[in-house]
């Protein structure tokens, strides 16, 4: 396996882990904070969710489609990579939902049991969900990335102008009618930003570019945050045109940003952005225990120590277990199908 911090651009790592983090304290936002005070916030930390389909775009269809073990190096890497840590951590999360949230007596049998169920069911409850999104988007990237590696410069704006007219007609259409709109938002939602984070940087690639799109990017989050108010809950839980524009600058912006990381701070960000998915994985966990024992106070405050609290704790229980079983597994795996060749 290639050294994380050497192959994977810190500017982009950056972005990673202040997504994280945000999905961190949007999932801890409601056991402090309650009333419009949460109405308000919540609409900037969910950008968390966006800005990680976006990142996983942005990678996934930089593929040699020329290459002739095209399908079986794409998809061996992406068991190896991500499945196995993913299914590592799901078997320690159905531990915890039987023992912790049900109060089940554990035996092999019934952990199986209720383990494949929540494999083909419960977990796309859980804040799990986005995970069955990104495998069925990633199953598909070695044909869709024909289609995105073609696009020309005018294919790449158009994408976005019909995205942003499609937008408007989910938003506003229920909304306004009072009617449920046959389109589900996990294609215009999550599907469009994978899609788009791989070309977003050329769309907006100029200094001119990037100043009209953080203008149009902070008025559009205003214009969100006053369609919650007036009740058009979809303007950022189905994204809206306008969420689309704010997840675009805050990408663009962050990495511009990332860029200027002093070099004392490298591999912190290297280290946490490579141990991003074990946290997400994880953090729930933490955070029900935190919050049941009642450490910290109902405010503010204890809502900024409790989630930091367990966004620390989830990083070294998340990169131990990356470092032990994940790692044990992902070696068992490449020995018993020979995979070092396709690995490379």
């Amino acid at each position: 396996m290639k050294n994380h911090l050497k192959t994977r651009d810190l500017s982009y790592e950056f972005i990673r882990v202040l997504a994280m983090i945000f999905i961190v304290f949007d999932h801890n936002l409601n056991s402090y904070i309650q009333g419009d005070l949460s109405k308000y916030v919540e609409p900037f930390f969910v950008v968390g969710v966006t800005l990680f389909f976006m990142l996983s775009g942005k990678f996934a269809f930089k593929l040699n489609l020329e290459d002739k073990s095209l399908y079986k190096k794409f998809y061996w890497k992406k068991f190896i990579g991500l499945i196995i840590p993913i299914l590592v951590f799901m078997a320690i999360k159905n531990w915890h939902v039987m023992v912790y949230n049900q109060h089940l007596s554990v035996t092999p049998i019934s952990y199986l049991r209720h383990f494949g169920i929540a494999l083909v069911n419960g977990f796309n409850y859980m804040e799990y969900w986005f995970l069955y999104i990104l495998i069925a988007l990633l199953a598909a990237v070695p044909f869709t990335a024909r289609m995105m590696q073609n696009m020309k410069d005018r294919d790449k704006k158009a994408f976005l102008i019909v995205s942003t007219i499609f937008g408007i007609f989910q938003v506003f259409i229920p909304t306004v009618f009072k009617v449920d709109f046959a389109v589900n938002y996990y294609f215009l939602g999550y599907v469009l930003f994978f899609f788009i984070g791989f070309i977003a940087e050329d769309i907006f690639s100029s200094q001119k570019d990037k100043k009209r799109l953080y203008f149009i990017g902070l008025l559009s989050f205003i214009i969100t945050l006053i369609m919650v108010h007036f009740g058009f809950k979809s303007g950022y839980k189905s994204f809206s045109p306008f969420y689309l524009y704010f997840t675009l600058a805050l990408f663009i912006g962050l990495h511009e940003l990332g860029k200027k990381i002093p070099k004392k701070f490298e591999k912190l960000i290297g280290f946490i952005g490579k141990h991003s998915l074990s946290v997400y994985m994880i953090h729930i966990i933490f955070l029900y225990i935190i919050n049941d024992l009642n450490f910290f106070s109902k405010d503010i405050l204890g809502y900024v120590l409790s989630t930091f609290s367990a966004i620390i704790i989830s990083i070294i229980v998340g990169a131990i277990i990356d470092n032990t079983i994940v790692k044990w597994l992902q070696k068992l795996c490449i020995k018993i199908f020979k995979l070092e060749s396709v690995l490379k």
